[in-house]
């Protein structure tokens, strides 16, 4: 995956990523807050009382499919179901919306997501059966900040990525994310406070991992592309 060299594009892109991520931070920050002071209120002990985990955990694998994020739906799981059947559910609604995704992206929407990417300049690599390069390439599309994960989710099925592969690294990277989230919702409800400066420490550093591992690939691209000029 490659975009034309542009240094006006780079930085509108550097802003638009940086006001999306903190606004995403800013609406995290307010759901938890949110928790943290309605944990006994009437509403939301009605709400834990009446959510059934099926259609909760039905509409968790459909709408992130459809662009809805599904980080509020990790905290809201913690929150109302607990660690247990929250992180079970979650993982299972994941299994879910990667497969419909991958499904989507290999059907005849197929041409439209790559005319899509055509308009973009985004040129996809061939892996002609070399798996390592395609590993390569799912943890870059993972790991690449300001995209929205159901377009990550597409790019990886229009790529030609083998399913198998596309699936694990999907539920290895996000179930590890999701599995601090839940953690975060059901601390914050509880007000336990060491658990959750536990679960948003895991967060921060695996968010500053992430982008150090990108970094530092992006760097060795850039390395060989110098060698081999």
């Amino acid at each position: 995956m490659s975009e034309h060299a542009n240094p006006t594009r780079s930085r509108r892109a550097f802003w638009l990523v940086l006001a999306g991520k903190s606004m995403m931070v800013l609406a995290l920050a307010g759901m938890v807050y949110l928790l943290w002071t309605a944990w006994d209120h009437e509403a939301f002990v009605r709400w834990k009382e009446q959510a059934g985990p099926v259609p909760f955990f039905a509409v968790m694998a459909i709408l992130p499919a459809i662009g809805f994020p599904v980080t509020p739906f990790f905290i809201l799981a913690g929150a109302t179901f607990g660690v247990t059947v929250g992180l079970g559910g979650s993982l299972l609604a994941l299994l879910a919306n990667f497969s419909l995704c991958f499904w989507l992206a290999r059907s005849g929407f197929r041409p439209g997501i790559l005319r899509l990417l055509e308009r973009f300049s985004v040129k996809l690599p061939r892996f002609d059966g070399d798996h390592k390069r395609a590993l390569s390439f799912v943890l870059m599309v993972k790991f690449t900040p300001g995209v929205p994960a159901f377009a990550k989710n597409y790019l990886l099925g229009v790529a030609g990525v083998p399913f198998a592969l596309y699936l694990t690294v999907s539920m290895l990277v996000t179930g590890l994310y999701a599995a601090a989230f839940v953690v975060l919702g059901e601390s914050v409800l509880e007000h336990d406070v060491n658990r959750t400066v536990i679960a948003a420490a895991v967060i921060v550093l695996a968010a500053v991992g992430f982008w150090w591992w990108r970094r530092r690939k992006a760097g060795v691209a850039g390395a060989d592309d110098a060698g081999t000029a």
